[in-house]
C-alpha cells in the first residue's frame, strides 16, 4: 500500500477469503492518514502529482558498454567456449548479486542473454 499510495492513480488489490485483524488495521491506518493528508493539501493548495525524474545513468546497461568483445568477435566462438563462458558469466552474476552489487549483475545477466542469443 506504501508504494501505491505515492503516485496519483496508485491502486492495491487484496486477495484474500476474508479481512483479517491485520489487514483492517492496515486499511483503517491508510484511511486515517488519507483523510489528513488531503485535508492538509485542501489547507495548503497543493495538488499531489507523481513524481517524474529521468533514469539514473549509472543503472543504465549500453552496447558499447559490453564486458566481452564485440558483437561480430563473439559470433565466430564455437558453442563450447559460449557455454563457457555462460557459465562464468553466471558464476560471477551470482557472486556480484551475493555481494549486494546489482548492477553489475544485471550487466552480467544481459550479456548472458545475448551470448545465448548467438
Amino acid at each position: 500500500m506504501g508504494r501505491a499510495a505515492r503516485n496519483a492513480n496508485g491502486r492495491v488489490i487484496m486477495f484474500a477469503k476474508r479481512i483479517t485483524r491485520s489487514m483492517q488495521a492496515a486499511l483503517d491506518t491508510v484511511k486515517y492518514r488519507r483523510e489528513r493528508q488531503i485535508a492538509y493539501n485542501k489547507a495548503h493548495g497543493i495538488t499531489p502529482t507523481t513524481v517524474i525524474r529521468k533514469m539514473d545513468e549509472n543503472l543504465r546497461v549500453e552496447e558499447h558498454g559490453e564486458i566481452y568483445e564485440s558483437k561480430k568477435k563473439r559470433e565466430k566462438i564455437p558453442p563450447a567456449e559460449k557455454q563457457k563462458m555462460v557459465k562464468e558469466l553466471k558464476a560471477k552474476m551470482l557472486k556480484a548479486a551475493k555481494d549486494l552489487e546489482f548492477e553489475m549483475a544485471a550487466k552480467y545477466r544481459d550479456e548472458i542473454e545475448k551470448i545465448k542469443k548467438l
